[in-house]
């Protein structure tokens, strides 16, 4: 009985094949539109937390400097102390990350000053 309620049901919804075509194409037009507002939505948020506040980078900084002279001032202790291939190492890596945060640091402080007005 309830199967052919819903045959009948069916057939008052959909007169023809190409009617169901239809709805089903509809329906995945709606669907892919509500998921493309939402992927943009994402992307947008995505955007604002790629490039950290001038606060935290201002932080990060910081911590970046005092641990790569850290890095620095251990790597040259280990040569002292005749640890010759690590103290190079850690000298290496500590004179890399230093570098890089001073580089970081003066890319951060040019564009505040060419570009004071950044969100126009």
């Amino acid at each position: 009985m309830k199967q052919e309620k819903t045959s009948v049901t069916a057939s008052k919804i959909i007169h023809s094949p190409c009617g169901f075509t239809q709805a089903a194409l509809e329906q995945t037009q709606k669907t892919y539109v509500k998921t493309a507002a939402m992927t943009q939505a994402l992307i947008e948020k995505s955007k604002s937390l790629r490039t950290p506040s001038p606060a935290a980078d201002k932080i990060g900084t910081a911590i970046g400097g005092i641990a790569s002279t850290g890095l620095v001032l251990g790597g040259a202790a280990q040569l002292v102390l005749g640890y010759s291939l690590t103290g190079l190492g850690t000298l290496t890596l500590g004179a890399v990350a230093l570098l890089s945060n001073r580089y970081h640091y003066h890319k951060i402080k040019t564009q505040k000053i060419n570009f004071p007005f950044s969100a126009f």
